[in-house]
């Protein structure tokens, strides 16, 4: 099947938006102000950034680092709340003293793009390195990868319905230019859950759909292949489908550019279903670690941002106060509870381990949730109690856990 040229691509948005609820547009209420789900991503950026460039920064060339925002939008919300640019912006003023974080932008849409190359403008007379760039992010990716040449990257690929190729991905950005050892190449992407529900339905439908097959191996590129239509066949519901192709996505990914993947689902409300899977690829264990801690971080802010607000009693004798804390620090208490628990399971079956190695099946449940603080108290605790011969002490990451019995 013919993979759609470039200018079918707009055919191809149109027709996923006729399908179901359209996507956000940047002329949307969404540009206004921020949705939860926009919350928990810009979260993990404002985490993420500023110590992703100051370490790794540290051992690249004139400790530059590169930043790809491949679907930009205006840079700023109507009411002022920073979108990715400014965010950006922001990080890259607070390292400059001590690092240059080079960021490139880019937009598809002419007025969203006049108004981000006015904040890139007033933010580069600062001496911040920055460029807006006009059009789709295929267009411009062979001229910022040959800009990152030999400095670490970091990609942000946030569309709004299908995003770039899996062969940009792995074969562009992760490719034979940008080896391993090339100073670091991280990516964190959206993938629409929104989409796989709007094109998977094309496989089910029995009416005659205009540009049917373009969409479909429009799909397919993005996918690198058919292989997400057998599976979205035979899930039993939408929401296994979408799961089961997000992460079938990020294990073809990492099979095929010696990744690892994070993938961690976008709602805008808890009983929503995914909007998006945001997917994170690294090389390097710190970006697992650095990583988690920023979705730790950007989750806990997502929930206060879809907590109801507090409104005292009026006819109370006490106003009780907001019990968002409160519930917070029980939520963090089950998941101290649960990585006990799966550290004395894991000493059990297998003694002793590095912590590294297990990371993901010492948090368990909670992995999205839970972080190196909750690690470090769960290890004190189980030290305390003679389970394990780990104090607790010293960097979570280097932790070796042993058997009492071996310490």
């Amino acid at each position: 099947m013919a993979v759609p040229e470039a200018d079918d691509l707009d055919v191809v948005d149109q027709l996923a938006d006729a399908i179901d609820e359209p996507e956000e547009d940047s002329s949307s209420p969404f540009f206004v102000s921020k949705k939860a789900a926009a919350v928990l991503k810009h979260e993990i950026l404002r985490q993420y950034v500023t110590p992703f460039v100051s370490k790794i920064g540290l051992y690249a060339k004139d400790r530059r680092v590169v930043f790809l925002d491949g679907y930009a939008g205006p840079g700023t919300y109507s009411d002022g709340t920073p979108g990715s640019p400014a965010l950006i912006l922001g990080s890259a003023q607070s390292v400059a003293a001590f690092r240059t974080l080079e960021c490139y932008f880019v937009e598809r849409s002419r007025q969203d793009y006049l108004r981000l190359r006015a904040l890139v403008e007033q933010l580069s007379a600062t001496g911040i390195v920055a460029e807006a760039l006009k059009g789709r992010v295929e267009s411009h990716l062979d001229y910022v990868l040959e800009k990152a040449k030999g400095a670490p990257l970091l990609a942000f690929l946030d569309p709004f319905g299908l995003g770039i190729s899996f062969e940009d991905l792995t074969q562009k950005i992760f490719g034979p230019a940008r080896p391993h050892v090339a100073g670091g190449t991280e990516v964190l992407l959206n993938f629409s859950s929104n989409a796989v529900r709007r094109i998977g339905g094309l496989l089910l439908t029995e009416k005659a759909v205009k540009n049917r097959d373009v969409t479909l191996a429009r799909m397919d590129e993005v996918c690198g292949g058919d292989w997400w239509r057998a599976v979205f066949l035979a899930a039993p519901d939408n929401a296994s489908a979408v799961e089961a192709i997000a992460n079938g996505y990020a294990d073809r990914v990492c099979r095929q550019v010696g990744a690892v993947a994070w993938t961690v689902a976008v709602r805008n409300r808890r009983h929503h279903q995914p909007i998006y899977h945001l997917v994170f690829f690294t090389r390097h264990w710190d970006g697992v670690w650095l990583f988690g801690e920023a979705n730790s971080i950007a989750q806990a802010a997502w929930r206060r941002e879809c907590a109801p607000p507090h409104v005292p009693d009026d006819n109370a004798l006490f106003d009780l106060g907001d019990p968002f804390d409160a519930e917070e620090a029980t939520r963090e208490e089950s998941w101290v509870i649960e990585v006990m628990a799966n550290i004395q399971r894991l000493l059990a079956e297998i003694g002793a381990f590095q912590l590294q190695s297990f990371h993901a099946a010492v948090l368990g449940s909670a992995i999205d949730h839970a972080r190196k603080k909750h690690i470090r108290e769960a290890v004190k605790r189980l030290y305390k109690a003679g389970a394990t011969g780990c104090d607790g002490k010293g960097d979570v990451e280097k932790f070796v856990l042993t058997p009492s019995t071996a310490a």
